[in-house]
């Protein structure tokens, strides 16, 4: 008899149960995987922050101050008389040369010889620049405005539009834009925004964090401490329609193009979600506050050069004692409605607020 043998395979069940192991490790696997790279994805965003406070302590150390939260343009015409729809410089372009970008900051002129609107347009009143017949240099201006920094983008949004531009509704459209660069163009994201305080205003007037309008903020006027102080936050794109590196288009009224375009204020919870009821515009707004697509919290800056992660459920009551309208309704705060009254100092306000504002003298509560 002649004897062979034959080769055993493997039989279908045994092929269905190694899938299912592997499809259960990959799913064990997975989240594991994801939440590394968020984990990644989160220390680039802490580092963007500590780089910008770097920046902030070299600026205030060769100019006395930190950077003002916005450059107010005045007329040319009437030195009293603030402009209005007028594109305005913010902070962070005032701090373009400490952060790599020395080349950029002198392309679109970040001094205070020029108005942000005057470069938009390329021409100024006093014809030092004037390159408004030139649509070539006009389309070089438009392109620097738009720059993509990588500085500002925080890697955990998903929700810039183009290689990395503003939400189209805080696209710029004012007198610059207007008239110059064209009707509506985006400008460069930036998912970082200074921190204004607790009132809800425009203009020069003061606010009680570091950075608001024509603001002169030393680290001398921080008597909170500045471990205790937060300078800079987060705001996403997806839903709270982020701001821009460059500037705000109307440093006077309050809306999608303001000063929300640059800072935040005290107000707003800490990742409020979208509400049409509000949407961007309002004093509960989340466009007009601070948050992240980090889960459960975003990252902020301390004046001491730290970064902290503050969790959604950090101690919130805002307090406001201003009269009818007032920041509650969503109207601006001016000096006849309470702008000026101390409730960032009523210690009815909670950690959140307390944590935004720079001299309220009040214990600083639990920050972790």
């Amino acid at each position: 008899m002649n004897r062979y043998s034959r080769g055993r395979g493997f039989t279908l069940v045994e092929l269905l149960v190694v899938i299912a192991i592997i499809g259960t490790l990959v799913a064990l696997l997975l989240p594991a995987v994801q939440g590394a790279r968020e984990a990644a994805r989160k220390a680039s965003c802490q580092n963007n922050l500590h780089n910008l406070t770097l920046a902030v302590t070299q600026y205030h150390d060769n100019n006395g101050s930190l950077p003002s939260g916005w450059i107010v343009n005045m007329d040319p015409t009437n030195p009293q008389q603030m402009l209005a729809n007028s594109e305005a410089w913010g902070w962070a372009a005032l701090l373009l040369p400490y952060l790599d970008q020395r080349n950029l900051h002198k392309d679109l002129a970040v001094t205070s010889r020029y108005r942000l609107q005057e470069v938009l347009t390329g021409k100024n009143s006093n014809a030092q620049l004037d390159i408004s017949n030139n649509p070539g240099a006009i389309s070089v201006i438009q392109g620097l405005v738009s720059t993509p920094l990588k500085l500002f983008m925080c890697p955990s949004d998903t929700g810039f539009q183009g290689r990395g531009q503003v939400d189209s509704t805080r696209a710029f459209t004012g007198a610059g834009a207007s008239s110059g660069v064209g009707l509506g163009f985006a400008e460069g994201v930036s998912n970082y925004v200074g921190v204004a305080g607790h009132r809800r205003v425009t203009g020069m007037l003061p606010n009680t964090g570091v950075f608001y309008g024509n603001s002169y903020v030393r680290m001398a006027d921080i008597p909170d401490g500045l471990s205790n102080t937060a300078i800079i936050g987060e705001r996403d794109t997806q839903f709270c329609h982020s701001g821009a590196w460059i500037g705000t288009q109307n440093s006077l009224n309050l809306d999608s193009l303001d000063v929300s375009m640059v800072t935040g204020f005290g107000h707003p919870r800490l990742n409020a979600p979208p509400d049409p009821q509000y949407g961007t515009q309002h004093a509960l707004g989340c466009g007009e506050g601070f948050s992240s697509l980090h889960v459960g919290g975003a990252q902020f800056a301390f004046a001491d050069g730290s970064v902290r992660y503050m969790t959604n459920g950090i101690n919130y009551a805002y307090v406001n004692t201003a009269t009818q309208p007032n920041v509650n309704s969503g109207t601006p705060c001016t000096a006849t409605t309470g702008q000026y009254a101390n409730d960032h100092r009523d210690m009815r306000n909670g950690v959140y607020q307390r944590m935004l504002n720079r001299s309220d003298k009040l214990p600083p509560g639990d920050l972790q």
